[in-house]
């Protein structure tokens, strides 16, 4: 999510302890972090006795990708030979089904991630593993894809019969970012790839025909194979949660993961907390995890299907204007951390604890308001937002006392000692929220 002018209001909600006994601790497995040479995260690092749900992070379909990198054009055209166009597919099959990570006792025809995967659903039977198709990068052929019905149909018919194939996925999560746009191809600052109001008005009619056909074909597989599979999606913040229609398609879904992370980053010079729980009169725009999941309660969005997002990373700017006190609504920096774990500006979890510490200058401070941490090195002048236990903790226990359905990461390879998924699960899993 890049800069946002959030106008919504902070309403009022029921602060009762939640009464679902299942509470969702769930956590994206991104499939490319195997190949990280400093931390590789593979299906074994999963704590699944700690989660009820795992996403795998992407699979997409046949259709326009020219946002996303040279290689994972070729992966999708090496993939897509032979299918119709917007059919549903794996699109690393090299990391999924080629790669050997180790031997299994399931009787499968394949290795990669998706042997170890059905290894974990042997083990532990209860842990839903979804796919989620789309992604920063992958959500292109959607706005493609919402411009025909049979399109929509084919990739609904197509994806459930990819979970078929590999059946020890539970259903399907759609990580479409975003319908309506706002995304890496329909930016709304673009004036030259803005979406018109005509197609933000398509794209909310062909959301829910993509949940309902969806819905509709999993129902189908459940009476053949006596299963049950969900449908959830993730949900943008501020404009993009607007966007769609949570009347029509909320029904259809079992779950809608709230992306409350990136509120800022270093794509501009604003400052501050990138997930902070609570909206203060020292946020940017007023913004908030609170703020945000209230709004989606307020457009439709059951809460008892809402579950709250953590974000196992953070995000540094340098230059910052910061006086090491608490950040304010006007902080900016120069620019963005030229510098992180693997890209500039983004640190992991694991990444900040190693080698952002006391020892390297760094000053560790809490937004008690906010309920959120913070680094900062006043000698290079760099400030870093991320989140830890103490804030995982407040998210989870927030979560629990608005009855809301849980709390999920991006993701799970920045936690890999699994700090903070203790945190969530000891938190969700117990039998009184704390106030």
């Amino acid at each position: 999510m890049k800069k946002i002018l959030a106008g919504a209001a902070l309403s009022a909600c029921l602060a009762t302890p939640a009464l679902a006994e299942n509470h969702v601790v769930g956590g994206y497995f991104a499939d490319w972090q195997y190949a990280n040479a400093d931390n590789p995260y593979t299906v074994k690092d999963i704590p699944a006795d700690q989660l009820t749900h795992v996403i795998y992070a992407f699979l997409s379909m046949c259709g326009p990708h020219t946002g996303a990198s040279e290689l994972v054009q070729q992966q999708v055209a090496k993939a897509c030979e032979g299918l119709a166009p917007y059919s549903a597919i794996v699109v690393d099959q090299e990391a999924a089904m080629e790669v050997d990570f180790g031997d299994v006792s399931v009787d499968v025809p394949y290795k990669g991630h998706f042997a170890q995967l059905a290894e974990l659903k042997k083990t532990h039977p209860d842990l839903k593993i979804l796919p989620s198709f789309g992604g920063w990068t992958m959500s292109e052929p959607f706005h493609a894809m919402a411009k025909d019905d049979a399109a929509i149909k084919q990739f609904a018919k197509s994806a459930v019969a990819l979970i078929a194939e590999y059946d020890f996925f539970d259903g399907i999560d759609l990580d479409w970012e975003y319908p309506g746009g706002g995304g890496l191809t329909t930016s709304p600052w673009n004036p030259e790839t803005k979406l018109s109001d005509e197609v933000k008005a398509q794209e909310r009619e062909a959301f829910t025909t993509l949940v309902t056909q969806l819905r509709d074909e999993l129902d189908a597989l459940s009476a053949e194979t006596g299963r049950e599979y969900e449908l959830s999606t993730a949900v943008g913040v501020s404009q993009k949660a607007a966007q769609i229609d949570w009347e029509a398609a909320a029904p259809k879904l079992t779950n809608m993961f709230a992306m409350t992370y990136d509120f800022l980053g270093g794509w501009g010079a604003q400052t501050g907390h990138l997930t902070n729980l609570h909206a203060t009169d020292r946020s940017w725009w007023g913004m908030g995890a609170d703020v945000f999941i209230n709004q989606m309660i307020d457009l439709g969005i059951p809460k008892e299907k809402l579950v709250l997002g953590a974000a196992f990373y953070g995000r540094g700017w340098e230059g910052s204007q910061f006086d090491g006190s608490l950040p304010t609504s006007d902080l900016a920096s120069e620019k963005g951390a030229s510098f992180g774990t693997g890209e500039p500006g983004y640190f992991m979890y694991w990444d900040l604890k190693q080698n952002y510490t006391q020892s390297e200058g760094y000053q560790y401070g809490y937004d008690e308001a906010s309920q959120a941490p913070y680094l900062w090195n006043p000698e290079k002048k760099v400030f870093i937002s991320f989140e830890d236990a103490r804030s995982v903790k407040a998210k989870a226990e927030w979560a629990k006392q608005q009855g809301l359905a849980g709390v999920f990461t991006w993701e799970l390879s920045g936690d890999p000692d699994n700090e903070l998924t203790t945190v969530m699960h000891e938190v969700l899993h117990s039998k009184t929220a704390k106030k």
